[in-house]
């Protein structure tokens, strides 16, 4: 049987398109596995924004390696929770071993890209071209907004010395001169921002309630109260804040 010339030409034609369209994204299934464990580590605790994801990616073992980096975090317009909210880019670079062995490895930088909704990834990690030139991003840092570990014996000093009759007024400008400011991060060299403070006060019977919105979708709350004479100062757990237990002052009050 004959075959023509121009079938066989067409036929490596295709082969070598082929070929080109699934090797001209760099990356290998090493890459692969760490993109894709990237991503569902950085998609919770939920992100408010891109720059979010990103803080997050630098901030996993991944992201502290000298080969990878975060080249893109753009905000995308949405309006559901199941809406594409933010899309990052980043290269992983990959170094060929050393050695007189290394038939078949070589030297790649892998770029991936991903995009996350409210629950987590909506599409991705997919390997792209890497952009030319593209420099690796820093995100701006954040001040943290957790609520201290010294802030309990300080909240318990403040109720512990409260006068008998007291207003909330007073209340509040005991726990302004009482409560220690937020640390320095060590890392940003940026001061913390303090949680915000609720008083109810109920006779000689004092609740407090400190809350602090540490991320999107993730909170802290400390709570207090002089009830009967007796001082009692403690935090409400992650348990407890799944539960949707109120980080009030009434609640506070109300304890046993």
């Amino acid at each position: 049987m004959k075959v023509s010339h121009g079938i066989v030409l067409l036929g490596c034609a295709a082969l070598v398109a082929s070929f080109w369209f699934a090797t001209s994204d760099a990356g290998d299934a090493e890459t692969d596995r760490q993109s894709a464990t990237l991503a569902d580590a950085i998609s919770y605790p939920r992100q408010a924004d891109a720059a979010g994801f990103a803080r997050a990616a630098l901030a996993t073992p991944l992201g502290h390696s000298n080969g990878f980096g975060v080249l893109e975090a753009t905000d995308l317009p949405h309006d559901g929770p199941r809406d594409p909210m933010a899309r990052l880019v980043w290269r992983i670079h990959h170094e060929a071993p050393n050695t007189g062995w290394n038939l078949g490895a070589e030297t790649f930088d892998a770029c991936y890209r991903v995009e996350f909704d409210y629950y987590g990834t909506s599409s991705g990690p997919s390997r792209i071209t890497c952009p030319a030139n593209a420099a690796a991003i820093t995100p701006p840092p954040l001040p943290r907004r957790d609520i201290p570990p010294g802030f309990a014996p300080a909240l318990e000093a403040v109720l512990k010395h409260l006068p008998a009759t007291v207003g909330p007024p007073e209340v509040r400008a005991a726990l302004t001169s009482g409560m220690p400011a937020p640390p320095v991060d060590p890392q940003t060299h940026l001061a913390g921002i303090p949680p915000e403070v609720f008083v109810q006060v109920h006779g000689s019977d004092v609740g407090v309630a400190l809350f602090a919105r540490t991320g999107a979708g993730t909170t802290d709350c400390m709570l207090g109260h002089r009830v009967g004479g007796k001082v009692r100062v403690w935090s409400l757990s992650a348990r407890d804040q799944r539960m949707e237990l109120p980080c009030s002052a009434e609640a506070a009050l109300s304890a046993p």
